[in-house]
């Protein structure tokens, strides 16, 4: 599906805008692309790639170039950029984000944009434990999950152009109210880094042969565990209730297991593992 807007400009352009600039250069070349980020370097660089066709440090200018702002930052960054580009963008603009979290974003950025009401939130369910524009493919959304978080609030037309946007490079579409998004997110993607993060905690305490022993499995369980710890920071403070909850309703989980296992009781143990087996099929539609 081509998307609809003429001039798109990606604010943070790291894993997620980066890739967002190469699939959109891939995908929409009648599209006019540009970038804002801190450093000069960082705008010279995807200017280099050929990815950008304006851009610059001054996140205002660059807004003003823009029918549909894309801010690709971490969450405890949105709000300073928003505020800075929220006079200059043209009236029709519409604005979307790539942040985890989305009832505490969409709250603080609605009211931002409340001029032209053009705000829609978005998480795009993809990403790496790399970072940076490095670290970023054209293939990135290419099939994955977009979480699109349309409210009350929301003009349909803008949440259209956000879906068709995400639709553009890729990936498919799922509107979710933002408070549902958070609790989703909190058990299927919050409390899992946080669980891989004590996994490795668990296995560097140990002894000296239980860290030889780290292989493929290990690997496997614990990838996430190496993003960016300022980001996940950010994220975890700004869903703190609902990881919370998750993790207390995890912790009763292992509770219950070391109950089972206690008890020698096998064939509660096996039930959990092939149910386990089973809803991880269901859920990842894997064989």
């Amino acid at each position: 599906m081509a998307n609809p807007f003429p001039s798109i400009a990606v604010f943070g352009p790291g894993l997620m805008g980066g890739s967002l600039l190469m699939a959109l250069r891939q995908r929409c070349p009648q599209s006019k692309l540009g970038a804002w980020a801190r450093r000069t370097g960082a705008v010279e660089e995807v200017r280099a790639r050929g990815l950008i066709d304006f851009g610059g440090t001054d996140a205002a200018s660059v807004a003003a170039h823009s029918d549909l702002a894309v801010l690709c930052l971490p969450v405890d960054r949105l709000s300073e950029v928003a505020e800075a580009i929220k006079d200059a963008l043209p009236p029709h603009a519409v604005i979307t984000d790539v942040g985890s979290v989305k009832k505490s974003v969409v709250d603080q950025l609605e009211e931002t944009f409340a001029r032209n009401g053009n705000f829609v939130g978005s998480h795009p369910m993809c990403g790496s434990e790399s970072a940076g524009l490095a670290a970023a493919h054209a293939d990135l959304y290419a099939g994955a999950l977009c979480v699109v978080t349309p409210t009350a609030r929301s003009r349909p037309e803008a949440v259209r152009s956000v879906a068709a946007l995400w639709s553009s490079v890729g990936a498919r579409i799922l509107e979710m109210e933002p408070a549902e998004h958070d609790c989703a997110a909190a058990s299927v993607s919050h409390v899992p880094h946080l669980i891989a993060a004590l996994l490795v905690e668990l296995a560097a305490r140990g002894s000296a042969s239980a860290r030889q022993l780290c292989a493929g499995g290990f690997r496997d369980t614990t990838r996430i565990a190496s993003g960016s710890a300022d980001l996940w920071t950010a994220i975890l403070e700004s869903n703190r209730a609902e990881v919370i909850g998750a993790l207390r309703t995890f912790a009763g989980s292992v509770e219950g297991v070391i109950e089972v296992i206690e008890k020698n009781d096998m064939a509660s143990l096996r039930d959990l593992l092939v149910r386990a087996a089973a809803n991880r099929a269901a859920m990842l539609s894997v064989p």
